[in-house]
Protein backbone atom coordinates (compact mmCIF):
# COMPACT_ATOMS: atom_id res chain seq x y z
CA UNK A 1 0.00 0.00 0.00
CA UNK A 2 1.35 3.47 -0.86
CA UNK A 3 2.39 5.37 1.52
CA UNK A 4 0.69 8.40 0.29
CA UNK A 5 -2.63 6.61 0.91
CA UNK A 6 -5.11 7.56 3.70
CA UNK A 7 -6.72 5.07 5.55
CA UNK A 8 -8.86 7.49 8.02
CA UNK A 9 -11.84 5.83 9.09
CA UNK A 10 -13.79 9.08 9.44
CA UNK A 11 -14.52 12.31 6.78
CA UNK A 12 -12.51 15.41 7.66
CA UNK A 13 -13.77 17.89 10.09
CA UNK A 14 -16.01 20.62 8.15
CA UNK A 15 -15.39 23.73 10.70
CA UNK A 16 -18.84 25.71 9.97
CA UNK A 17 -18.99 29.52 11.25
CA UNK A 18 -22.26 28.42 13.27
CA UNK A 19 -22.04 26.26 16.42
CA UNK A 20 -21.24 22.92 15.64
CA UNK A 21 -23.68 19.87 16.28
CA UNK A 22 -23.15 18.63 20.16
CA UNK A 23 -21.91 15.46 21.04
CA UNK A 24 -25.15 13.25 23.35
CA UNK A 25 -22.77 12.87 26.55
CA UNK A 26 -24.41 15.18 28.87
CA UNK A 27 -21.71 17.65 30.26
CA UNK A 28 -22.31 19.86 33.34
CA UNK A 29 -21.39 23.46 32.72
CA UNK A 30 -18.55 24.85 34.22
CA UNK A 31 -19.06 27.32 37.03
CA UNK A 32 -16.23 28.94 35.84
CA UNK A 33 -16.65 29.87 31.71
CA UNK A 34 -13.08 31.45 31.95
CA UNK A 35 -10.79 28.65 33.30
CA UNK A 36 -12.96 26.15 31.27
CA UNK A 37 -11.77 28.39 27.88
CA UNK A 38 -8.21 28.52 29.47
CA UNK A 39 -8.28 25.26 30.48
CA UNK A 40 -9.39 23.49 26.77
CA UNK A 41 -7.33 26.17 24.93
CA UNK A 42 -4.35 24.63 26.78
CA UNK A 43 -5.35 20.95 26.20
CA UNK A 44 -5.63 21.93 22.86
CA UNK A 45 -2.66 23.38 22.26
CA UNK A 46 -0.80 20.81 24.19
CA UNK A 47 -2.83 17.46 21.79
CA UNK A 48 -1.22 19.66 18.57
CA UNK A 49 2.46 20.35 20.37
CA UNK A 50 2.60 16.23 20.79
CA UNK A 51 1.16 14.55 18.31
CA UNK A 52 0.75 17.07 15.54
CA UNK A 53 3.80 17.46 12.70
CA UNK A 54 3.33 20.48 12.67
CA UNK A 55 5.63 22.05 15.53
CA UNK A 56 8.81 20.00 14.20
CA UNK A 57 7.87 20.17 10.84
CA UNK A 58 11.47 22.53 9.50
CA UNK A 59 9.39 23.10 6.50
CA UNK A 60 6.92 25.00 8.32
CA UNK A 61 9.11 27.39 10.74
CA UNK A 62 6.27 29.56 11.32
CA UNK A 63 3.97 26.82 13.02
CA UNK A 64 4.94 26.93 16.25
CA UNK A 65 4.83 31.03 16.29
CA UNK A 66 1.09 30.46 15.40
CA UNK A 67 0.27 28.02 17.53
CA UNK A 68 1.51 30.16 20.90
CA UNK A 69 -0.39 33.25 19.16
CA UNK A 70 -4.05 31.23 19.19
CA UNK A 71 -2.80 30.15 22.69
CA UNK A 72 -2.42 33.98 23.57
CA UNK A 73 -5.50 35.03 22.25
CA UNK A 74 -7.34 32.58 23.84
CA UNK A 75 -5.90 32.95 27.42
CA UNK A 76 -6.54 36.70 27.07
CA UNK A 77 -10.02 36.14 25.99
CA UNK A 78 -10.61 33.68 28.81
CA UNK A 79 -10.14 36.89 31.47
CA UNK A 80 -13.32 38.06 30.07
CA UNK A 81 -15.18 35.21 29.95
CA UNK A 82 -18.54 34.67 31.03
CA UNK A 83 -20.60 32.53 28.78
CA UNK A 84 -21.13 29.84 26.70
CA UNK A 85 -20.85 31.63 23.48
CA UNK A 86 -17.40 33.28 24.83
CA UNK A 87 -16.33 29.66 25.47
CA UNK A 88 -17.31 28.38 22.21
CA UNK A 89 -16.39 31.12 19.79
CA UNK A 90 -13.16 31.50 20.95
CA UNK A 91 -11.93 27.66 21.14
CA UNK A 92 -13.85 27.80 17.65
CA UNK A 93 -11.41 30.63 16.15
CA UNK A 94 -8.26 29.36 17.45
CA UNK A 95 -9.09 25.85 15.71
CA UNK A 96 -9.91 27.90 12.09
CA UNK A 97 -7.60 30.35 12.45
CA UNK A 98 -4.73 27.07 11.33
CA UNK A 99 -6.67 27.17 7.85
CA UNK A 100 -6.87 22.94 7.93
CA UNK A 101 -9.74 21.07 7.73
CA UNK A 102 -7.75 18.26 9.21
CA UNK A 103 -7.20 20.22 12.43
CA UNK A 104 -9.80 21.15 14.69
CA UNK A 105 -12.70 21.06 17.51
CA UNK A 106 -15.57 18.56 17.10
CA UNK A 107 -18.53 16.74 19.33
CA UNK A 108 -18.74 20.20 21.75
CA UNK A 109 -21.29 19.74 24.59
CA UNK A 110 -24.08 20.75 25.28
CA UNK A 111 -24.07 21.64 28.50
CA UNK A 112 -27.86 23.22 29.05
CA UNK A 113 -27.17 25.85 26.42
CA UNK A 114 -30.23 26.80 24.04
CA UNK A 115 -28.51 28.67 20.96
CA UNK A 116 -30.93 31.71 19.80
CA UNK A 117 -29.93 33.96 16.38
CA UNK A 118 -30.53 37.28 15.38
CA UNK A 119 -31.56 39.03 12.00
CA UNK A 120 -31.86 42.28 10.39
CA UNK A 121 -35.12 41.01 8.48
CA UNK A 122 -32.92 39.72 5.34
CA UNK A 123 -29.85 37.48 4.04
CA UNK A 124 -27.70 37.42 1.69
CA UNK A 125 -25.76 34.81 -0.67
CA UNK A 126 -22.46 35.27 -2.36
CA UNK A 127 -23.15 35.79 -6.20
CA UNK A 128 -20.00 35.26 -8.73
CA UNK A 129 -20.30 37.17 -12.13
CA UNK A 130 -17.94 39.59 -14.72
CA UNK A 131 -17.30 41.85 -11.82
CA UNK A 132 -16.50 39.66 -8.96
CA UNK A 133 -17.72 38.21 -6.12
CA UNK A 134 -20.92 40.25 -4.51
CA UNK A 135 -22.79 39.57 -1.66
CA UNK A 136 -26.96 39.79 -2.70
CA UNK A 137 -30.28 39.91 -1.05
CA UNK A 138 -31.56 36.52 -1.66
CA UNK A 139 -34.48 36.06 1.06
CA UNK A 140 -36.04 38.87 3.18
CA UNK A 141 -39.27 38.95 5.82
CA UNK A 142 -38.88 43.01 5.89
CA UNK A 143 -40.64 45.29 3.63
CA UNK A 144 -38.07 48.27 5.08
CA UNK A 145 -35.03 45.89 4.23
CA UNK A 146 -32.96 46.14 0.67
CA UNK A 147 -34.64 44.38 -1.51
CA UNK A 148 -33.85 40.94 -3.51
CA UNK A 149 -31.12 41.66 -5.37
CA UNK A 150 -29.62 44.50 -3.70
CA UNK A 151 -25.87 43.99 -3.35
CA UNK A 152 -24.01 44.91 -0.20
CA UNK A 153 -21.55 47.56 -0.38
CA UNK A 154 -20.35 47.62 2.94
CA UNK A 155 -21.07 47.93 6.80
CA UNK A 156 -19.94 50.67 9.40
CA UNK A 157 -17.19 51.62 7.16
CA UNK A 158 -16.02 48.05 6.60
CA UNK A 159 -16.43 46.58 2.74
CA UNK A 160 -18.40 44.12 1.78
CA UNK A 161 -15.60 41.14 1.95
CA UNK A 162 -13.50 42.46 4.65
CA UNK A 163 -16.83 42.46 6.18
CA UNK A 164 -17.75 38.71 5.75
CA UNK A 165 -14.45 37.60 6.79
CA UNK A 166 -14.07 39.29 9.76
CA UNK A 167 -17.58 38.06 10.80
CA UNK A 168 -17.76 34.76 8.90
CA UNK A 169 -13.83 33.96 8.03
CA UNK A 170 -12.86 34.00 11.31
CA UNK A 171 -14.75 31.09 12.24
CA UNK A 172 -14.91 29.14 9.26
CA UNK A 173 -11.18 29.21 8.06
CA UNK A 174 -10.04 28.21 5.16
CA UNK A 175 -11.74 31.77 3.96
CA UNK A 176 -9.19 32.04 0.83
CA UNK A 177 -10.85 29.08 -0.98
CA UNK A 178 -14.15 30.37 -3.20
CA UNK A 179 -15.97 27.51 -2.21
CA UNK A 180 -15.44 28.28 1.17
CA UNK A 181 -16.97 31.41 0.90
CA UNK A 182 -19.54 30.25 -1.33
CA UNK A 183 -20.70 27.87 1.49
CA UNK A 184 -21.02 30.00 4.62
CA UNK A 185 -21.54 33.61 2.72
CA UNK A 186 -25.37 32.95 4.08
CA UNK A 187 -24.35 33.53 7.32
CA UNK A 188 -23.32 36.97 7.00
CA UNK A 189 -26.28 38.52 8.68
CA UNK A 190 -27.15 35.98 11.05
CA UNK A 191 -25.67 37.01 14.86
CA UNK A 192 -25.06 33.97 16.81
CA UNK A 193 -24.48 36.15 19.73
CA UNK A 194 -20.64 36.13 19.22
CA UNK A 195 -18.95 38.31 21.71
CA UNK A 196 -15.59 38.64 19.88
CA UNK A 197 -17.13 40.24 16.52
CA UNK A 198 -19.03 43.46 16.01
CA UNK A 199 -22.20 43.03 13.92
CA UNK A 200 -23.35 45.42 11.40
CA UNK A 201 -25.28 48.39 12.01
CA UNK A 202 -25.26 50.76 9.42
CA UNK A 203 -25.01 49.32 5.89
CA UNK A 204 -24.84 50.36 2.01
CA UNK A 205 -26.06 48.61 -0.46
CA UNK A 206 -26.11 49.20 -4.42
CA UNK A 207 -30.01 49.27 -5.63
CA UNK A 208 -30.67 50.07 -9.14
CA UNK A 209 -27.43 51.06 -9.90
CA UNK A 210 -27.67 53.36 -6.83
CA UNK A 211 -26.05 53.57 -3.48
CA UNK A 212 -28.98 53.45 -0.33
CA UNK A 213 -28.26 53.22 3.11
CA UNK A 214 -30.12 50.96 5.94
CA UNK A 215 -29.74 50.72 9.78
CA UNK A 216 -30.60 47.38 10.54
CA UNK A 217 -32.57 46.39 13.42
CA UNK A 218 -31.82 43.34 14.55
CA UNK A 219 -34.46 40.58 16.11
CA UNK A 220 -34.85 37.02 17.19
CA UNK A 221 -34.83 34.37 14.34
CA UNK A 222 -36.60 31.52 14.24
CA UNK A 223 -35.06 28.44 13.10
CA UNK A 224 -37.55 27.81 10.40
CA UNK A 225 -36.85 31.51 8.72
CA UNK A 226 -33.25 30.33 9.36
CA UNK A 227 -33.23 27.47 7.42
CA UNK A 228 -35.48 28.86 4.65
CA UNK A 229 -33.19 31.76 4.10
CA UNK A 230 -29.92 29.61 4.10
CA UNK A 231 -32.13 27.40 1.47
CA UNK A 232 -31.98 30.43 -1.01
CA UNK A 233 -28.94 31.36 0.06
CA UNK A 234 -26.84 28.19 -1.23
CA UNK A 235 -27.58 25.19 -2.64
CA UNK A 236 -27.56 22.39 0.09
CA UNK A 237 -25.04 19.48 -0.06
CA UNK A 238 -27.10 16.39 -1.56
CA UNK A 239 -24.93 12.90 -0.89
CA UNK A 240 -24.99 10.46 -3.98
CA UNK A 241 -25.06 6.96 -2.78
CA UNK A 242 -23.18 4.53 -3.06
CA UNK A 243 -23.05 2.09 -6.01
CA UNK A 244 -23.12 1.65 -9.82
CA UNK A 245 -26.12 2.06 -12.35
CA UNK A 246 -26.64 2.31 -15.83
CA UNK A 247 -27.42 6.03 -16.92
CA UNK A 248 -28.32 6.89 -20.88
CA UNK A 249 -24.86 7.69 -21.75
CA UNK A 250 -23.18 4.89 -19.99
CA UNK A 251 -22.24 3.71 -16.04
CA UNK A 252 -22.82 5.95 -12.73
CA UNK A 253 -20.86 5.09 -10.19
CA UNK A 254 -21.77 6.78 -7.33
CA UNK A 255 -19.72 7.39 -4.59
CA UNK A 256 -21.05 9.63 -1.79
CA UNK A 257 -18.70 8.11 1.11
CA UNK A 258 -15.11 6.74 1.62
CA UNK A 259 -15.59 5.73 5.24
CA UNK A 260 -12.54 3.68 5.97
CA UNK A 261 -14.10 1.36 8.49
CA UNK A 262 -15.03 -1.41 6.50
CA UNK A 263 -18.10 -2.60 8.64
CA UNK A 264 -19.46 1.42 8.48
CA UNK A 265 -22.25 1.69 6.64
CA UNK A 266 -20.18 3.24 3.46
CA UNK A 267 -17.92 0.39 4.07
CA UNK A 268 -20.44 -2.58 3.93
CA UNK A 269 -21.75 -0.70 0.31
CA UNK A 270 -18.18 0.35 -0.77
CA UNK A 271 -17.32 -3.45 -0.41
CA UNK A 272 -19.77 -4.53 -2.59
CA UNK A 273 -19.72 -2.14 -4.77
CA UNK A 274 -15.97 -3.35 -5.56
CA UNK A 275 -16.85 -6.79 -6.02
CA UNK A 276 -19.89 -5.51 -8.48
CA UNK A 277 -17.18 -3.31 -10.27
CA UNK A 278 -15.24 -6.60 -10.84
CA UNK A 279 -17.62 -8.82 -11.76
CA UNK A 280 -18.76 -6.23 -14.99
CA UNK A 281 -15.55 -4.59 -15.52
CA UNK A 282 -15.50 -5.39 -19.26
CA UNK A 283 -18.83 -3.49 -19.44
CA UNK A 284 -17.99 -0.66 -17.88
CA UNK A 285 -14.66 0.27 -19.61
CA UNK A 286 -16.62 0.10 -23.02
CA UNK A 287 -19.26 1.67 -21.89
CA UNK A 288 -19.26 5.31 -24.07
CA UNK A 289 -19.03 7.35 -20.64
CA UNK A 290 -18.27 6.33 -17.15
CA UNK A 291 -19.50 9.52 -14.49
CA UNK A 292 -17.69 8.90 -10.83
CA UNK A 293 -20.07 11.10 -8.87
CA UNK A 294 -18.41 12.09 -5.53
CA UNK A 295 -21.61 14.15 -4.37
CA UNK A 296 -21.50 15.07 -0.79
CA UNK A 297 -18.53 12.70 -0.46
CA UNK A 298 -15.67 14.76 2.27
CA UNK A 299 -13.21 11.78 2.89
CA UNK A 300 -12.56 8.98 4.69
CA UNK A 301 -9.93 6.60 2.92
CA UNK A 302 -8.24 6.78 -0.37
CA UNK A 303 -8.02 3.31 -0.79
CA UNK A 304 -11.93 2.71 -2.11
CA UNK A 305 -10.66 4.81 -5.15
CA UNK A 306 -7.32 3.48 -5.86
CA UNK A 307 -8.84 -0.16 -5.90
CA UNK A 308 -12.08 0.83 -8.34
CA UNK A 309 -8.88 2.37 -10.41
CA UNK A 310 -6.89 -0.74 -11.02
CA UNK A 311 -9.72 -2.76 -11.30
CA UNK A 312 -10.90 -0.84 -14.01
CA UNK A 313 -7.52 0.91 -15.44
CA UNK A 314 -5.53 -2.27 -14.68
CA UNK A 315 -2.34 -1.67 -11.83
CA UNK A 316 0.61 -0.71 -14.23
CA UNK A 317 -1.75 2.06 -15.66
CA UNK A 318 -2.40 3.61 -12.09
CA UNK A 319 0.73 3.09 -11.00
CA UNK A 320 2.20 4.99 -13.71
CA UNK A 321 -0.16 7.82 -13.55
CA UNK A 322 -0.83 7.73 -10.17
CA UNK A 323 0.02 11.60 -8.16
CA UNK A 324 2.71 10.85 -5.81
CA UNK A 325 4.37 12.65 -2.72
CA UNK A 326 8.23 12.50 -2.65
CA UNK A 327 7.54 11.15 0.87
CA UNK A 328 5.43 10.93 3.87
CA UNK A 329 6.90 12.19 7.36
CA UNK A 330 4.96 10.61 10.77
CA UNK A 331 5.03 12.47 14.11
CA UNK A 332 6.23 9.75 16.73
CA UNK A 333 3.85 10.50 19.07
CA UNK A 334 2.54 7.63 22.12
CA UNK A 335 -0.92 8.87 21.25
CA UNK A 336 -0.70 8.34 17.58
CA UNK A 337 1.07 4.38 18.06
CA UNK A 338 -1.86 3.82 19.91
CA UNK A 339 -4.51 5.09 17.57
CA UNK A 340 -2.63 3.08 14.55
CA UNK A 341 -2.72 0.09 17.04
CA UNK A 342 -5.91 0.11 17.69
CA UNK A 343 -6.86 -0.10 13.90
CA UNK A 344 -6.10 -3.38 14.04
CA UNK A 345 -8.77 -4.77 15.14
CA UNK A 346 -10.92 -2.86 12.84
CA UNK A 347 -8.44 -4.19 9.30
CA UNK A 348 -7.98 -7.78 10.55
CA UNK A 349 -9.49 -9.29 7.88
CA UNK A 350 -7.10 -7.05 5.14
CA UNK A 351 -4.17 -7.95 5.12
CA UNK A 352 -2.91 -5.42 2.53
CA UNK A 353 -4.36 -2.54 5.52
CA UNK A 354 -2.85 -4.79 8.37
CA UNK A 355 0.90 -5.33 6.43
CA UNK A 356 0.47 -1.19 6.36
CA UNK A 357 -0.27 -0.66 9.65
CA UNK A 358 2.26 -2.85 11.00
CA UNK A 359 4.76 -0.95 8.98
CA UNK A 360 3.44 2.21 10.63
CA UNK A 361 3.58 0.60 14.24
CA UNK A 362 7.23 -0.87 13.94
CA UNK A 363 8.23 2.52 12.28
CA UNK A 364 7.04 4.79 14.83
CA UNK A 365 8.37 2.57 18.05
CA UNK A 366 11.79 2.74 16.02
CA UNK A 367 11.61 6.83 16.08
CA UNK A 368 9.98 6.49 19.68
CA UNK A 369 12.88 4.27 20.98
CA UNK A 370 15.55 6.77 18.91
CA UNK A 371 13.99 9.54 20.15
CA UNK A 372 12.86 11.20 16.85
CA UNK A 373 10.37 13.52 16.58
CA UNK A 374 9.42 12.10 12.81
CA UNK A 375 9.57 8.89 11.23
CA UNK A 376 9.53 8.75 7.30
CA UNK A 377 8.06 6.43 5.91
CA UNK A 378 9.31 4.27 2.97
CA UNK A 379 6.74 3.96 -0.32
CA UNK A 380 6.71 0.09 -1.72
CA UNK A 381 4.61 1.50 -4.28
CA UNK A 382 6.90 3.78 -6.52
CA UNK A 383 5.74 5.25 -9.69
CA UNK A 384 6.88 4.00 -12.36
CA UNK A 385 9.04 5.48 -14.89
CA UNK A 386 8.30 3.69 -17.80
CA UNK A 387 4.39 3.89 -19.87
CA UNK A 388 3.36 0.09 -19.48
CA UNK A 389 4.09 -1.52 -23.42
CA UNK A 390 0.22 -1.92 -23.17
CA UNK A 391 -2.19 0.62 -23.25
CA UNK A 392 -5.45 0.73 -20.40
CA UNK A 393 -8.46 -1.75 -21.04
CA UNK A 394 -10.51 1.15 -20.13
CA UNK A 395 -11.75 3.15 -23.39
CA UNK A 396 -15.02 4.43 -22.18
CA UNK A 397 -14.68 8.57 -21.30
CA UNK A 398 -14.69 9.48 -17.78
CA UNK A 399 -15.99 12.47 -15.71
CA UNK A 400 -15.80 13.04 -12.27
CA UNK A 401 -18.28 15.26 -10.34
CA UNK A 402 -17.77 17.26 -7.58
CA UNK A 403 -19.28 19.67 -4.81
CA UNK A 404 -17.63 22.57 -2.78
CA UNK A 405 -17.08 19.85 0.13
CA UNK A 406 -14.84 17.25 -1.25
CA UNK A 407 -12.21 17.39 0.44
CA UNK A 408 -9.52 14.66 2.00
CA UNK A 409 -9.57 11.71 0.04
CA UNK A 410 -12.11 12.97 -1.94
CA UNK A 411 -9.42 15.35 -3.33
CA UNK A 412 -7.20 11.82 -3.17
CA UNK A 413 -9.99 10.98 -5.95
CA UNK A 414 -9.81 13.73 -8.45
CA UNK A 415 -6.64 13.75 -7.94
CA UNK A 416 -6.40 10.21 -9.21
CA UNK A 417 -8.91 10.12 -11.46
CA UNK A 418 -8.15 13.34 -13.51
CA UNK A 419 -4.61 11.62 -13.78
CA UNK A 420 -6.33 9.13 -15.55
CA UNK A 421 -7.60 11.41 -17.83
CA UNK A 422 -11.31 12.12 -16.36
CA UNK A 423 -12.84 15.24 -16.90
CA UNK A 424 -13.56 17.37 -13.81
CA UNK A 425 -17.29 18.80 -13.75
CA UNK A 426 -19.19 20.06 -11.20
CA UNK A 427 -18.13 22.60 -8.03
CA UNK A 428 -14.98 23.64 -7.55
CA UNK A 429 -13.76 21.97 -4.49
CA UNK A 430 -12.62 22.38 -1.13
CA UNK A 431 -9.07 21.81 -0.32
CA UNK A 432 -6.38 20.27 2.54
CA UNK A 433 -3.07 21.11 3.54
CA UNK A 434 -0.44 18.88 3.46
CA UNK A 435 -1.12 17.02 7.32
CA UNK A 436 -3.21 14.44 6.86
CA UNK A 437 -4.36 11.11 8.95
CA UNK A 438 -6.08 12.60 11.50
CA UNK A 439 -7.04 10.71 15.43
CA UNK A 440 -9.50 12.32 17.64
CA UNK A 441 -9.01 13.15 21.10
CA UNK A 442 -11.32 14.35 24.05
CA UNK A 443 -10.13 16.99 25.87
CA UNK A 444 -9.44 16.63 29.76
CA UNK A 445 -12.92 19.02 30.80
CA UNK A 446 -14.85 16.35 28.48
CA UNK A 447 -16.46 19.34 26.53
CA UNK A 448 -15.09 19.20 23.18
CA UNK A 449 -12.78 17.10 21.48
CA UNK A 450 -9.69 17.62 19.27
CA UNK A 451 -8.50 16.39 15.47
CA UNK A 452 -5.09 16.09 14.92
CA UNK A 453 -3.12 15.17 11.74
CA UNK A 454 -0.45 12.23 12.41
CA UNK A 455 1.63 12.72 9.08
CA UNK A 456 2.59 15.34 6.74
CA UNK A 457 3.05 14.86 2.66
CA UNK A 458 6.27 15.82 1.52
CA UNK A 459 6.12 16.86 -1.93
CA UNK A 460 3.21 16.77 -2.88
CA UNK A 461 1.66 17.75 -6.38
CA UNK A 462 -1.14 19.49 -5.22
CA UNK A 463 -0.69 22.49 -3.57
CA UNK A 464 -1.10 23.29 0.21
CA UNK A 465 -5.16 24.23 0.49
CA UNK A 466 -5.20 23.96 -3.02
CA UNK A 467 -8.58 23.53 -4.72
CA UNK A 468 -9.79 21.93 -7.84
CA UNK A 469 -11.57 23.96 -10.25
CA UNK A 470 -13.87 21.80 -12.77
CA UNK A 471 -13.62 22.42 -16.67
CA UNK A 472 -17.28 22.61 -16.50
CA UNK A 473 -19.38 24.08 -13.91
CA UNK A 474 -22.71 22.86 -13.09
CA UNK A 475 -24.95 25.99 -11.91
CA UNK A 476 -27.87 23.58 -11.47
CA UNK A 477 -29.51 22.30 -7.95
CA UNK A 478 -27.31 19.49 -6.42
CA UNK A 479 -29.74 17.15 -5.58
CA UNK A 480 -31.54 17.08 -9.63
CA UNK A 481 -29.17 13.88 -10.94
CA UNK A 482 -31.47 13.93 -14.07
CA UNK A 483 -30.94 17.39 -14.94
CA UNK A 484 -27.46 16.56 -14.44
CA UNK A 485 -27.42 13.40 -16.78
CA UNK A 486 -28.72 15.42 -18.96
CA UNK A 487 -25.96 17.43 -18.84
CA UNK A 488 -23.54 15.66 -19.09
CA UNK A 489 -24.55 13.76 -21.53
CA UNK A 490 -24.59 17.05 -23.90
CA UNK A 491 -20.66 17.25 -22.67
CA UNK A 492 -19.98 14.26 -23.53
CA UNK A 493 -21.62 13.89 -27.21
CA UNK A 494 -19.72 17.43 -28.09
CA UNK A 495 -16.55 15.39 -26.57
CA UNK A 496 -17.30 12.39 -28.63
CA UNK A 497 -16.96 14.61 -31.70
CA UNK A 498 -13.73 15.55 -30.97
Amino acid sequence: MSSSLRLALTAAAALAALPAAAQETPVAAPADWGAALAGDARAFHDTIADSHPGPVDVENPDFNAHLEAGLALALERALTATSNEHWYFALQAYAASFDDGHLGLKDWAPMGHAWTADWPGFLTGLRAGPEGERHEVVFRRDEAAPPLGAVLVGCDGRAAGALAAEVIGRGAGRWSMASRRAAYAGTLFVDQHNPWVRRPEQCEFRVDGESRSYRLTWRDLPDATRDEGFAAARSPRFVADIGLRPWAGGQWISLGGFNGDPDSEDGVKLTALQTQIAARADEIRNAPAVVFDLRGNGGGSSAWIYGLARTLWGEAHVEFHQPESTAVDWRASEKNLATIESYKAMFASNPEAMAWLNEISAGLTAARAAGEPLWRQADDDEAATVEPARPSPMQARTYVFTDSGCASACLDAVDLLKALGATHVGLETSGDTVYMEVRDEVLPGGRVTARVPMKVYRGRARGNNETWTPDHVWTGVLSDTAGMESWIAGLDAAAAQR
